[in-house]
C-alpha cells in the first residue's frame, strides 16, 4: 500500500490544489466578476456571430426585471425548454438575478412528459422556443402551475446570423402567440433597466439548477444542484485543464439541459472567463467547422458525439488540432475508442466520471497520463478522484465497504454531491444517506492508486447460466472490430440459461460484416459464457439527447 493516504493527488496536474475549493461563492458572483473586468470580451461563439460579456449581461438583466415584474417570488422556480442558443446563457443568468431556480428541461419531451416536469418542480414560468410551445407547451401549461410564458426564436439575440444548412433545416420561421410574449418585446421593454438584487442574490447553499434525471428507473426527478456545487465542479474542470481567458475556447457540444452541458459547457466558460461555443445542436459537420473557425480547444461529450466526429467524411477537411482537451463522460470510454479517436482526429480522449446527482464530475483523467487497464474486465480507468471527492465501492447488499481491486457498488461523498430530489424525501434519503454518500448505482472497483474502474450499471448485469456478465465486457471487444461504429450488449431471455448475450451493433460507413463474423469474432477472444449468442445490425442505436445508448430501448425489441 502507499504510504501516501491519497496516492492519487501525486497525478494531479500542477495546477490543481488538493485542497482546491470553488473559485466564487456563487455562479452568478463568477460571472459578474468577468463583466466587470472584461466586458468586451466574447462571451458566446454562435455561427458567425460573438456576443461580449455586457451584451448577454444586458439580456440578462432585462429578462431578470421581466420575471419580477410578472411577480417571480425569490425561489421560484422558472422551466427552461431550449436547445443549444445563446437564450439559455442569458435566461439562467437572469433567472438567478431575480432569485429564482432555473429548471432544466429536455427539448425533446413530448406532451406528458412535459407536463410530469412543470407539475414536479412547480414551475411558475416557462421559457421555450416558439415552435416547441406551438407543437407541445401550449396544450400542457393550462394543466400546471406556469402563469407566464415566453416565447423564442433560436436566432433572437443573433438575428443577422445564418446557420449552417445542416442546422438551418432544423429552425422554423417565427411565431407569435396570443397566450406568451414574444423574447424580443420583453428585451426591448426592460432594456437599460437593472433587476432589484436585494434579498435575492443566491446564496453557495441555494439550489442553483434542478436538473432532471433520465428516469430510467421510474419518473424523472430532479436533483438539486446547489450554487456551490456547481461553482466546484466547474472550478475543477477550468482548474484541472488550466482553461485560460486569453487562449482557450469552451466547445459546448453536450446539451446544456444535461449536467454535463450545464457544467462542463456553460458552467466552465462562466468561472474560467473562455468564450464558449454554441452550436443549437449537434451536428458533425458544423461542430468539426466550429472547432476549426473559433479554435476550440476543450469539450466533454458522449462518446457517441466523438464517433460520429471521427467517422464523418469532411474529417480531413478541417483543421481541428486546437482541441487539444478533450473528455468523454456519460458512459466510460474503451481503450478501443481512445486509439480510434487519436488515429483519426489527434485528440487524446480522456475519461471523465460524474452524474446529475454528483453535478458532473468525480473523477478525471490526469492529462498526459496513461490510464490503466482493468485486467479482469478490460474497462478503462474513468480517472482519479478530484479535489474534495471520496469515493468507496460497497457490497450493494449489505452496503460493507470492500477492498481495492474488488467489484461493487460505487459510492460518493463531497461538494459536488446533491442533497436529494426535488421533494422527494424517501428517494432522496435512499439515494444519498444521513452521511452524505451517494449511493451511484454504477459498478466498479478502485486500485490503491485511487483509479476507478466503472463496469456497468448495476441494473444492466446479465445473468447467464449463473455467470454474471457485464455488458461493457463484451461491447469493449467488440469496439475493436475496424467495421464496428457502435456496439451495445443486453439481455435477452433465453430457455435454458435464463438470460443471454445480444449484442446491438452500428457499422462504419463504407464498412460490411455479418453477424456470424461479430459472433466468432467475439468468441475468439473472450470466455464462452460471455460472447454474444446473437447480434443485430442497425443502421443506428436509439440513444437520448446526451448521447447515452438506451439498452432500455434495445431489450424492448
Amino acid at each position: 500500500m502507499n504510504e501516501s493516504p491519497r496516492p492519487w493527488q501525486e497525478l494531479y496536474p500542477p495546477s490543481v490544489d488538493s485542497g482546491l475549493t470553488g473559485a466564487f461563492p456563487t455562479m452568478l458572483h463568477a460571472w459578474d466578476e468577468h463583466v466587470r473586468r472584461r466586458p468586451k470580451a466574447p462571451a458566446v461563439y454562435y455561427f458567425a456571430t460573438e456576443l461580449s460579456f455586457a451584451a448577454v449581461d444586458r439580456t440578462a438583466d432585462a429578462l431578470a426585471c421581466w420575471l419580477q415584474g410578472v411577480g417571480v417570488q425569490p425561489k421560484d422556480r422558472v422551466a427552461v425548454y431550449l436547445q443549444n442558443d445563446p437564450q439559455w446563457l442569458a435566461v439562467m443568468l437572469g433567472i438567478w438575478k431575480a432569485g429564482a431556480i432555473p429548471v432544466a428541461v429536455n427539448p425533446m419531451l413530448r406532451h406528458e412528459e412535459l407536463t410530469h416536469h412543470l407539475v414536479d418542480c412547480g414551475a411558475v414560468v416557462l421559457v421555450c422556443l416558439e415552435h416547441l410551445y406551438g407543437e407541445v407547451a401550449e396544450d400542457v401549461v393550462p394543466h400546471t402551475a406556469v402563469r407566464h410564458v415566453l416565447t423564442t426564436h433560436p436566432l433572437d439575440m443573433t438575428p443577422t446570423v445564418q446557420p449552417p444548412e445542416a442546422v438551418a433545416r432544423h429552425i422554423p420561421g417565427r411565431r407569435d402567440f396570443e397566450s406568451a410574449e414574444g423574447w424580443r418585446v420583453v428585451v426591448e421593454r426592460y432594456e437599460g433597466r437593472r433587476p432589484e438584487s436585494a434579498g435575492r442574490r443566491p446564496q453557495p447553499g441555494d439550489v442553483g439548477m434542478l436538473t432532471y434525471t433520465s428516469g430510467t428507473t421510474g419518473r424523472a426527478k430532479g436533483a438539486m444542484n446547489l450554487q456551490s456545487a456547481m461553482v466546484h465542479n466547474s472550478t475543477v474542470y477550468s482548474t484541472w485543464w488550466d482553461l485560460r481567458s486569453e487562449r482557450d475556447v469552451v466547445l459546448c457540444m453536450a446539451p446544456v439541459f444535461h449536467i454535463t452541458g450545464a457544467i462542463a459547457g456553460l458552467g466552465t466558460a462562466i468561472v474560467s472567463g473562455t468564450p464558449v461555443v454554441l452550436l443549437h445542436r449537434f451536428e458533425p459537420e458544423v461542430v468539426l467547422r466550429a472547432v476549426e473557425r473559433r479554435r476550440a480547444t476543450f469539450t466533454v461529450a458522449a462518446s457517441t458525439a466523438f464517433i460520429a466526429l471521427i467517422n464523418h467524411p469532411s474529417l480531413q477537411h478541417y483543421d481541428v488540432s486546437s482541441l487539444t482537451k478533450t473528455l468523454s463522460g456519460g458512459a466510460p470510454v474503451s481503450a478501443a475508442l481512445v486509439r480510434k479517436v487519436r488515429d483519426a482526429a489527434g485528440w487524446n480522449l480522456h475519461g471523465v466520471y460524474g452524474m446529475t446527482e454528483t453535478t458532473s464530475p468525480t473523477h478525471l483523467g490526469p492529462p498526459g497520463v496513461q490510464p490503466p487497464v482493468d485486467a479482469e474486465s478490460g474497462a478503462l480507468s474513468v480517472g482519479v478522484p478530484v479535489p474534495g471527492c471520496e469515493i468507496r465501492v460497497v457490497d450493494p447488499a449489505d452496503g460493507r465497504v470492500l477492498p481495492p481491486g474488488e467489484t461493487g457498488e460505487i459510492v460518493a461523498r463531497g461538494p459536488m454531491v446533491v442533497p436529494g430530489y426535488w421533494q422527494l424525501p424517501e428517494e432522496s434519503a435512499r439515494a444519498v444517506g444521513d452521511d452524505g454518500w451517494l449511493r451511484t448505482g454504477d459498478v466498479g472497483k478502485v486500485t490503491e492508486g485511487g483509479w476507478l474502474f466503472v463496469v456497468d450499471r448495476l441494473k444492466d448485469l446479465i445473468n447467464a447460466g449463473g455467470y454474471k456478465i457485464f455488458p461493457r465486457d463484451v461491447e469493449g471487444v467488440l469496439q475493436e472490430h475496424p467495421a464496428v461504429r457502435e456496439a451495445s450488449v443486453v439481455g435477452i431471455p433465453h430457455e435454458y440459461r435464463g438470460e443471454t448475450v445480444k449484442a446491438f451493433v452500428s457499422v462504419v460507413p463504407g464498412h460490411h460484416v455479418d453477424p456470424e463474423d461479430l459472433i466468432a469474432y467475439c468468441k475468439e477472444r473472450m470466455a464462452a459464457y460471455k460472447y454474444p449468442r446473437e447480434v443485430e445490425i442497425l443502421e443506428e442505436l436509439p440513444k437520448n439527447t446526451s448521447g447515452k445508448v438506451l439498452r432500455r430501448e434495445l431489450r424492448e425489441r
